[in-house]
């Protein structure tokens, strides 16, 4: 009988391991996501934060470059403030365009919705997420 000595590291070893990934959300522990499971898609959520930090950046960069060149000219030109918002956009769309499309407007998510390239059953579960989180839930 031969004995093979247990690695101290499972990456030193020549076995697969098999690590079982969660089919939903409904498998991730969590006091947010359980709840939150039930309702919404597996993913949507992932796209819901993937728009809200791509939004904060967008205004962020825009108003704040805006009001650095309105405060001194020297800081920041009228051009760098046009330019930064166009670059934070493209930065945007490279960072999160392949989790959630990358829209940061949600006129262009209804505009997309009513011409048919998304799906309205997202816009209505984002207006429903929207909606609870201003109301409170009843």
């Amino acid at each position: 009988m031969e004995i093979h000595p247990i690695p101290n590291n499972l990456a030193d070893s020549n076995e697969l391991v098999s690590v079982k990934t969660p089919k939903s959300l409904k498998e991730i522990p969590g006091l947010l996501m359980a709840p939150l499971a039930v309702y919404y898609p597996p993913g949507f959520l992932k796209k819901v934060l993937a728009e809200v930090i791509a939004t904060y950046l967008l205004v962020f960069v825009t108003c704040g470059s805006a009001a650095l060149s309105t405060s001194n000219e020297q800081r920041v030109s009228k051009l760098g403030a046009s330019v930064a918002g166009g670059l934070i956009v493209t930065v945007m769309i490279y960072a999160v365009g392949h989790i959630s499309g990358a829209h940061m407007n949600p006129a262009v998510t209804l505009a997309f919705a009513a011409v048919r390239h998304f799906p309205w059953k997202q816009v209505c579960e984002l207006l429903k997420l929207l909606a609870l989180c201003v109301h409170g839930p009843k």
